[in-house]
């Protein structure tokens, strides 16, 4: 697994974990790459404040759960990509992506693009989030 550093907070801010439950991979090739944003850094920024990327081979079954530590209170909101060819870029057929992808607590079922307040949260104490993933 390789993730990105967290700045360290100050002395006085309290920091949270963030658990996260990805479900419905549809199988074991590639990576999944994580992304974290905030209101300094919204999606879609090309890098978040934070990116996170696991192999699937770790990954048994159609559900993969990870706890992550040192997230300060903000707004901010995570994003997937199911990079199976781990190309590190979101494949597309004709018109929808080719491969998966989820936000957290937020499942997108329109045409439109998703944006950053569709899956966006406040922070504020240790939190439990849900990414279905979404294969056309």
């Amino acid at each position: 697994m390789e993730n990105e550093s967290l700045p360290l907070p100050g002395k006085e801010e309290p920091t949270y974990s963030i658990s996260i439950t990805v479900t419905n991979i549809r199988n074991t090739d590639g990576v999944i790459r994580f992304k974290f944003y905030d209101d300094d850094t919204p999606f879609p920024h090309d890098k978040g404040f934070l990116r996170i990327v696991v192999p699937k081979s770790e990954i048994i079954g159609d559900t993969f759960t990870a706890t992550y530590y040192g997230f300060t209170s903000r707004n901010m909101g995570i994003a997937l990509q199911d990079d199976e060819n781990d190309n590190w870029e979101l494949d597309f057929g004709w018109f929808f992506p080719k491969e998966g992808h989820a936000f957290s607590d937020y499942y997108h079922t329109s045409f439109r693009r998703p944006v950053y307040s569709d899956f966006r949260f406040l922070l504020t104490g240790d939190k439990q989030v849900t990414m279905k993933m979404k294969y056309y």
